[in-house]
């Protein structure tokens, strides 16, 4: 009896020391696991911290514009002190909170594939500003409609609360700007359009400084080069066709015409076309609605090749003008005219959205194909 007494407390001390050991292990087990737990915990929270402060400093980093236009104190075109605006401005690099008014621009935007990055632009009444090169993207709801190019809608504005503002000339005059800088205070506003004598050097630089505001430089080099070869060909054949050209401008029952020295100068020095008129002898410039002429003008110059914009049909929803307006008894015997030699331009293109990239590319388009036609037997 007393061995079997021994026996059973010598199991029980065995089994109560293996369970001793058990439960230790165990417990280290649960200790080393809650430790790389929370090494893991600690680790990711890391790569958080890091990934936050990469992407702060993403949104924080900036690029230099020089930001270089008047203001003037009335309208555009009417006289008046006008302050000049000389500054160089930080802008944050890929902001997706833009605002556009200048609708050439809106076109290199989509050229580079950024029109995401748009929140709104002045579309007009029923889409009507946008024209054939920018309207199947813009005229989407996903963009506001910001109201006119010369009366902006303050109040969308306003609920946008954009952090760039992109101005064409239209809206640099001081009513317009200060009302921009009340709707849109945390905005910077700066002034984008093409000069028109510096035409297609000034699209270029926009559209590298866009690529490179967005980190897309070689796909703006790629644009630049493509527009490039695309000019020098155009130039080439203007040269050889050697045809005496007249731009005029259709406005209603209005003729007029610009030349040498005008809104459209890139014609002559950046084309090589010659103009069939006098005016490149004469000191007198032609303004940005061109000078007034009469058919017998365009009789006397006897162009070759007339360029027709229509005025009227860009900036109302009327029918355009037809090419019948310039045909005439007077006109009768122009060169242009008897060749079927008059060529009508997108007047969105030419007057509303030019100094962008997609648009200033149709314009070297179409002048392609007015030559083509000009010259084709």
């Amino acid at each position: 009896m007393e061995f079997k007494k021994l026996y059973l407390m010598l199991t029980m001390a065995i089994i109560l020391v293996l369970a001793a050991c058990s439960g230790g292990s165990e417990e280290e087990t649960a200790t080393e696991e809650e430790g790389a737990s929370e090494e893991a915990a600690s680790e990711e929270s890391a790569e958080e911290e890091t990934a936050e402060d990469e992407e702060a400093s993403e949104s924080a980093e900036t690029i230099a514009y020089e930001n270089q236009f008047e203001i003037g104190s009335g309208e555009r075109g009417e006289e008046g002190e006008a302050t000049q605006i000389d500054e160089t401005v930080e802008l944050p690099k890929n902001s997706d909170k833009v605002v556009i008014f200048d609708l050439g621009v809106a076109s290199t935007f989509k050229a580079l594939g950024l029109e995401e990055n748009i929140m709104g632009l002045p579309k007009g009444e029923n889409n009507a500003s946008l024209g054939d090169t920018i309207a199947d993207t813009y005229e989407s709801e996903d963009y506001v409609n910001l109201g006119g190019l010369k009366e902006p809608d303050y109040e969308a504005l306003a609920a946008l609360d954009p952090e760039i503002i992109m101005i064409h000339g239209r809206q640099s005059n001081s009513n317009v700007v200060g009302e921009l800088e009340k709707a849109a205070p945390n905005a910077e506003i700066i002034h984008v359009a093409a000069d028109n004598s510096n035409y297609f050097e000034d699209v270029k630089e926009m559209t590298m400084f866009i690529g490179e505001m967005y980190d897309k430089q070689d796909e703006a080099q790629e644009l630049v080069d493509e527009m490039d070869a695309k000019l020098a060909e155009v130039n080439e054949k203007v040269t050889a066709a050697e045809l005496p050209m007249l731009f005029v401008q259709t406005n209603g029952g209005n003729l007029s015409f610009h030349g040498v020295g005008g809104r459209y100068d890139f014609l002559y020095n950046d084309f090589g076309f010659t103009s069939a008129g006098e005016q490149e002898e004469s000191e007198e410039k032609t303004d940005d609605h061109g000078n007034e002429i009469s058919f017998e003008f365009i009789a006397e110059t006897n162009p070759a090749l007339i360029l027709l914009m229509d005025r009227g049909a860009a900036v109302s929803e009327g029918e355009a003008t037809s090419t019948d307006v310039l045909v005439n008894e007077v006109t009768s015997g122009v060169d242009a005219i008897e060749n079927d030699n008059v060529y009508e331009l997108n007047p969105q293109n030419w007057y509303l959205n030019a100094g962008g990239y997609l648009t200033a590319m149709s314009q070297i388009e179409e002048l392609d194909a007015a030559v083509e036609g000009a010259t084709a037997e």
